[in-house]
């Protein structure tokens, strides 16, 4: 049939360390999407502040 079919699967350590891996990047990429607002924020030149006059 396929040969793919029967081939054999890796070894469990070695898809635990890539799996470990996979979820360090996706937790890193996770944590600059979160953070760069406030970064831009802090960076940029208006000052949004509300004011309220009585």
């Amino acid at each position: 049939m396929f040969p793919s079919m029967f081939a054999r699967k890796p070894d469990k350590e070695a898809a635990l360390k890539q799996l470990r891996s996979h979820v360090a990047m996706f937790g890193a990429w996770v944590a600059v999407i979160r953070v760069t607002p406030y970064i831009l924020h802090y960076f940029s030149d208006q000052n949004e502040e509300l004011k309220l006059d009585f």
